[in-house]
Formats: C-alpha cells, structure tokens, sequence
C-alpha cells in the first residue's frame, strides 16, 4: 500500500555548478516539475549556481550555493560543508548529480541517516581512472541507488564501478515540450533568426563528445548541392575557437552561425528544416528527443540510447560515429524529399509523446523517492 505523506517530502539535489547542459536541465525539470504538494525540492551547488541555477531562483524556486571552489578546496572541507548543509536542511532524499557532487554527497551523507541517498550518472565513461571506480563501488553500496539512462551508461557503471545491479536503475528520458499550437509559427521563428532556405541545427556544448566537427565536414561536402544552406550551432565550450578555425578553414564561415548560450532552444529548432546530432558518445539525448517533439526529422549517430529513439527510415536516419560521409549523405537525403522530412518530423512527434514525456520522466522520480521515504519509516517491509 503506498502511503502519501501529510507533508511533502524534502528532496535535496546536488551538483557542483549549474551551467547550461543535459544534466541541468533535468534538474531543474525536477525541481519545477514535481507535485509541490508532495514534494518539497531544494537545488544545491558546490560552487556558485551559474546559469541555470541563476534561472531557477527567478522562477521562485529555492537554490543554495556552497560558494566552494573544487580546485582550491580540500575534499576534508568539501565533505564538511555538505555534510553541514544536510543537518541543516535534514531532506528526506538526497539525488547527487554528476561526479564530484556523487562524490562529496554521498560520503557527507555517511552515518546521518537520511530515508534515501541516489546518486545519477549521466553519461559514460571516457577516462577510467582506479581511485574513482573504488569509491563509486563502496559509496553505491551505502546509499540505495545509483541512475542511469542509457545502456551503455549502466554497463559503464556496472563494469568499472562493479555497482551491484540490485542497487541501478535504468530511467527512460523525457523532455518538457509547449502545446503545439503555442508559442512562434515556424514562419515566424525564422524571421526572427534572420533565416531563409533549407536550415540545419543542432543545440550541444562545443566539446569534442559532440561531434562537431565530423558536422562540418560533411557540411563541407554538401555545400554545393544545397545552393540556400544555413546552419545554426547554439552552445559554447572549450572548442568553440577551433570549431570557428575549421569553419573558415572549410569556407562555411557564410553559412554556418554559433549562435553562443541560448535559452530560447524552442524559437531555434521550430525555424530548422532538420535536426542533427552528429555526438561520437552520449547519455541523454534529450537535445534529439526535444528535436523530435518539435516535430522534426533527425540525424543522429548511433550512439546512447539514439537507436532506441531513433527508428532508421521511419522518424530519422542513424548514422555511424565519427564518419562525415554519412552523415552528408543524410543531410541530401532529407534535403532533396521535403515530403520525407514532413513525414519523419510527424512520426517523431508521435514518438516523444507517446514514450518520452515529462510526465512520465518525472513520474519515475516520484516513484523512487517515494518508495525509499515509506522504507524508511517501515511502511515497506
């Protein structure tokens, strides 16, 4: 029997900062989305809340900031200040996001005995370094659950981590879309955007995860045939020089735009005749779900849970990693049959609302946290 609280349960969610990206957004989907006659939910960052923590606060909800700078501060005062903010705050449930926070969470968590310590991993891993799986592998086995969206992600964790399977939990994504008759018409997006002629685009941290520049290969391949080219790259990072570098390398500095940080996503991908993710390696592709709820037809690699979502030849067209090629071959493709492009768009529209909705994303949520409060009060056995 599940046993609904007479007062919300407190959830805490840590992270070290809040830039703009994947795992951000879905904690602040958590944080705006969840029933707050059931739930009471508090951002927490190591460091200062950057961004998206800056937008949380606007929309009225609670975000601290431990003021802490990880490369200067000792993991001792690290632990000491989290711990310090759990007594403080005494959630129900602490949901640590990302390593460091994963990290100096769970160990902060030890001995205070909160009904629920979860832990999400977002993404694989790239560099597996001894120390790191170790304390992944004993900190797993004192809290309850480590996260995971992606198989490749669980068997990452499973294989370096040695996480004990009874302790993972594989989640579905799920993306927050506007009513399809709300907001700009596509007509008026691209006049907003200054854009005219077949559009590609794709919204991604300028890392080399990304795959930007397998993109702008094949861009250099197709810039001929399609005469009216513009693509939009919205998203900063550490590559963001040399992905500028390679445009005017490629001679695409006329036709590709980076657009920087953008928060109107929705304004960008309704102006897009197509969505690319040309990522060599992802968790949660919720920038391709996002896409696809929009209605868009889509390029993907395979990669992450991509050929899950992605249906070759029906909603999309998968590509393999890393090979420009392809992907200029997909790009042509969907270029020279509008009536494809339509056709896609409205099957991955039918795809995400059917499957991968905010509801249902935040409804797992709900079900985990839920679950470890009545443990822990015994009204499980």
């Amino acid at each position: 029997m599940t046993v609904i609280p007479h007062t919300p349960i407190k959830i805490l969610q840590l992270l070290a900062t809040m830039p703009v990206g994947g795992a951000e957004v879905m904690v602040a989907d958590i944080a705006t989305g969840l029933e707050p006659g059931e739930f009471e939910v508090i951002t927490a960052c190591l460091g200062e809340p950057g961004p998206m923590g800056a937008e949380l606060s606007r929309q009225g909800k609670l975000v601290l900031s431990l003021g802490l700078n990880l490369k200067r501060t000792g993991t001792f005062r690290l632990v000491r200040r989290v711990r310090e903010l759990l007594q403080e705050i005494r959630p129900d449930i602490l949901h640590t996001h990302l390593y460091h926070a994963n990290l100096y969470g769970r160990m902060a968590a030890l001995g205070l005995g909160l009904p629920g310590v979860v832990a999400t991993v977002h993404n694989i891993y790239t560099r597996v370094k001894l120390h790191r799986c170790l304390a992944n592998n004993l900190l797993a086995r004192c809290g309850d659950y480590v996260l995971v969206f992606s198989p490749q992600v669980r068997e990452d964790v499973r294989r370096y981590d040695r996480v004990p399977a009874a302790r993972l939990r594989m989640l579905t994504p799920g993306v927050r879309l506007e009513e399809p008759n709300s907001g700009e018409s596509k007509e008026e997006a691209r006049r907003s955007l200054g854009i005219s002629g077949f559009c590609l685009g794709n919204v991604a941290r300028l890392e080399e995860q990304k795959g930007h520049d397998d993109l702008l290969q094949a861009l250099a391949q197709v810039r001929g045939e399609i005469p009216d080219l513009t693509v939009l790259l919205a998203g900063e990072g550490t590559r963001q020089g040399h992905l500028q570098a390679l445009t005017r390398e490629l001679g695409l500095h006329d036709v590709v735009r980076f657009l920087g940080t953008r928060r109107d996503v929705p304004r960008i991908l309704r102006a897009l005749d197509v969505f690319v993710m040309p990522s060599r390696w992802e968790g949660i592709p919720l920038t391709l779900l996002e896409a696809m709820g929009y209605g868009l037809a889509v390029i993907s690699t395979r990669v992450g849970r991509a050929p899950e979502i992605v249906r070759d030849g029906e909603n999309g067209r998968l590509a393999p990693v890393a090979e420009p090629k392809a992907l200029a071959g997909a790009i042509l493709e969907l270029y020279r049959e509008p009536q494809k492009r339509e056709q896609w768009g409205e099957e991955a529209r039918r795809t995400v609302r059917e499957k991968y909705t905010l509801a249902h994303f935040l409804d797992q949520f709900a079900t985990i946290y839920l679950e470890l409060y009545e443990k822990a009060r015994g009204y499980l056995k």
